[in-house]
């Protein structure tokens, strides 16, 4: 082959059997990153348009784990009750992810396989002990953890579980960005945990858009795990958020301010967390 052949796949058989032969493919879906990038197309194989892949796209959350097609757009995401009732850290990162038309062309599938440091959906999925559902060259199937995920490897996200057993009974994001609106996060966080009069139990928090891959910040979970919600106990916090920093990005030039800037971001994802304003007298009295 040695023209490029868009093609258009109906179902995931006829996709799967594209998967199979030998010639180069490369896959578009909401293609807003291929649009506002100015990427070059590929010049030969074939180029797959996902958008009429039917069973491709769609979100269960009834039952056990939360099963969501890859090309969901992130609109979709934002808008869905169940999402929110279950894993509202989800829904709300999907709100913060650029403008009303980006969510409505960009796709769960293309936040991941586009793997942007900045990726507002990936730090929340990771949280979560996300696992992905590839179609492998060849056509063949698997099942792989977020973390695993290569784009390089050529595998292509039919769908992301939400295990049950990853979700915990609260969760919140928050971001930071350079403009009010069609943010590209500089720093963002989430977080998953129990909190139940007044106390943290269980707490899980990732941050993104520090090192190439979300960060899991076991020492601030540290800080809090266990712990009434103090002043005390969040300045020990941001302290460790801090560390978290220094440790995770010890020569880079933003080091300094975003050692500083996730204090004030994680006082804010607290809040969320914990249903409170962060203009609550007690994150004044811990600064």
């Amino acid at each position: 082959m040695t023209a490029l052949v868009p093609t258009r796949p109906t179902d995931l058989c006829e996709l799967a059997a594209l998967m199979a032969g030998n010639a180069p493919i490369r896959f578009i879906a909401g293609g807003t990153d291929l649009l506002l990038s100015g990427r070059r197309l590929p010049r030969e194989g074939f180029f797959v348009d996902l958008s009429a892949v039917n069973g491709l796209a769609g979100i269960k959350t009834d039952g056990g784990d939360i099963e969501i097609g890859a090309a969901t757009t992130v609109a979709a995401l934002e808008a869905h009750a169940g999402l929110a009732k279950r894993f509202p850290a989800l829904v709300q990162a999907a709100a913060e992810c650029g403008s009303v038309q980006i969510r409505n062309r960009a796709t769960l599938g293309g936040n991941i396989a586009n793997a942007a440091p900045a990726a507002d959906l990936v730090p929340v999925l990771t949280l979560a002990k996300a696992r992905l559902r590839l179609i492998m060259p060849g056509g063949v199937s698997a099942e792989i953890p977020l973390g695993d995920f290569r784009p390089e490897a050529g595998g292509l996200i039919a769908a992301v579980i939400v295990p049950a057993a990853g979700l915990l009974p609260r969760s919140a994001f928050v971001k930071l960005g350079p403009r009010r609106d069609l943010t590209i996060a500089r720093l963002n966080m989430a977080a998953m945990g129990e909190f139940a009069d007044g106390r943290f139990g269980a707490l899980r928090l990732v941050a993104g858009s520090i090192g190439r891959r979300p960060v899991r910040l076991g020492r601030a979970e540290a800080a809090l795990v266990s712990r009434t919600l103090a002043a005390a106990a969040l300045r020990d916090f941001m302290q460790a958020l801090s560390e978290e920093v220094d440790a995770a990005i010890p020569g880079r030039a933003s080091r300094n301010w975003k050692r500083q800037a996730i204090r004030g971001l994680g006082l804010d994802l607290i809040a969320r967390l914990c249903g409170l304003s962060p203009r609550d007298p007690l994150f004044d009295e811990a600064l």
